[in-house]
């Protein structure tokens, strides 16, 4: 079963939660909100049946906008910086009883030093395996598409390797960014159900830098260099089971079709897979309430499912449902969102 969510990149006003209603999401993925804002989205996520997920930082009370996240260093106040961050994210995910942390691995910034790299990877990736073991959530690293030592498939393979604990959030745009030989159905061949959630938007090599994350829609062609969707997204659905889809575009811009049009194309793309509907035969697609995944030195880390967001002072509420290396020459860099 998959579930479709967005992300509050989609708002011009983040503090207006009701703007993402007109997506009827099953998951808000929330991102970079102070601590004051937490018993807000608490309220509103069980006021609409909705479970929340979190992307690293969250909470954030720094009075500047956070404009690097660097988990890899090679600073290591960055990545101390990283660290922190994350578990608070953790640890927050936990009380509200979110779906996942999405988290950017590796750091994304120019110079990209050799040396060291293996083991920045290792510590921060250990570290994040303990957090999600402790707390009970499961921790996606997001695939970006700037570091020549990190960025394709393989890499990600590579570096969640007996790591059950964490798994991959599959930004579908920054996969596209890499070319048809690293595109996202590469990574959904090589990383299968580790791939646990999805980042959607549309974009195209030339429109990035200008139009950066674009709602995806039907009228979105190949020809033109957008991915194509209609094609691509059911099968990546089909090699992964991810329970989760996210919309992740930037705020609506004139001419741009509606929430509801956006919403309504991409359930339809999720067909059967949609909570309620019957599953094709062959294996069975996993649920965001499967069972816990044990680990041979932990507790049970919960899939992504678990108990729904707490209603304050009230019962949970239940929803529906070392690494390879490749020559140091940079692929297209992205915004990391």
């Amino acid at each position: 079963m998959t579930l479709l969510g967005v992300s509050t990149g989609v708002l011009a006003d983040r503090t207006d939660l009701t703007g993402l209603l007109a997506y009827e999401p099953e998951v808000v993925e929330f991102y970079n909100y102070p601590r004051s804002m937490l018993a807000a989205i608490e309220r509103f996520c069980a006021r609409h049946g909705i479970r929340p997920a979190l992307h690293t930082p969250v909470p954030y009370d720094e009075p500047r906008p956070l404009r690097r996240f660097a988990p890899t260093g090679p600073d290591p106040d960055e990545a101390a910086t990283a660290l922190r961050l994350t578990e608070a994210t953790v640890r927050c995910a936990a009380d509200l009883g979110a779906l996942h942390v999405v988290v950017h691995f590796p750091s994304p910034y120019p110079p990209y030093p050799l040396a060291g790299f293996d083991s920045w990877c290792r510590d921060f990736l250990d570290a994040a395996c303990g957090l999600a073991r402790e707390h009970g959530v499961p921790v996606l690293v997001e695939n970006l598409s700037a570091h020549p030592l990190l960025h394709t498939a393989e890499h990600y393979r590579d570096a969640l390797a007996g790591r059950p604990e964490l798994g991959l959030c599959l930004d579908v745009g920054h996969a596209h960014l890499l070319g048809p030989e690293h595109g996202p159905l590469g990574y959904a061949r090589a990383l299968g159900p580790v791939v646990r959630s999805m980042h959607l938007y549309n974009t195209t090599t030339a429109r990035y830098p200008e139009h950066g994350h674009e709602p995806a829609h039907a009228g979105q062609s190949a020809a033109d260099g957008y991915l194509p969707l209609a094609e691509v997204l059911p099968e990546l659905l089909d090699l992964t089971g991810a329970p989760a889809v996210v919309l992740e575009h930037r705020p609506p811009a004139p001419g741009d079709p509606e929430p509801e049009q956006i919403s309504r194309w991409i359930r339809a793309l999720i067909g059967p897979r949609r909570p309620g509907s019957s599953t094709p035969d062959g294996p069975g697609l996993r649920t965001p309430d499967g069972p816990a995944v044990r680990t041979p030195d932990g507790p049970a880390v919960r899939t992504p499912g678990g108990p729904g967001p707490r209603t304050p002072g009230g019962p949970a509420v239940r929803t529906p449902g070392e690494p390879a290396r490749t020559a140091p020459t940079g692929p297209p860099r992205p915004a990391h969102t």
